[in-house]
């Protein structure tokens, strides 16, 4: 059985949950992303939304978990639409 495809775009992560998405996976890619956020910054500050799904709470909490592990200050909102983040940021 071949793995599940895994997209990333700028408005996130897509998978299919438990076969190519899982929290490990989400860690370990915050973690780079916040690696290059303090990078090219130096602040590393980072805004944080989720959809509603019932994934969107384990996963929000992985990938803030692997942004702090780089150091960065992580601006969770929730629930939020993909042009509410945008904003926020």
């Amino acid at each position: 059985m071949s793995e599940a495809p895994l997209m990333l775009s700028v408005s996130g992560m897509r998978g299919i949950v438990g076969r190519s998405l899982t929290p490990e996976r989400v860690a370990r890619y915050a973690a780079a992303f916040g690696a290059w956020v303090r990078g090219s910054s130096g602040e590393g500050r980072v805004v944080l939304g989720r959809d509603s799904r019932p994934s969107g709470e384990m996963f929000e909490l992985a990938a803030a978990a692997g942004l702090t592990a780089a150091g960065c200050r992580v601006v969770r909102l929730g629930v939020a639409t993909t042009p509410g983040v945008a904003i926020m940021v």
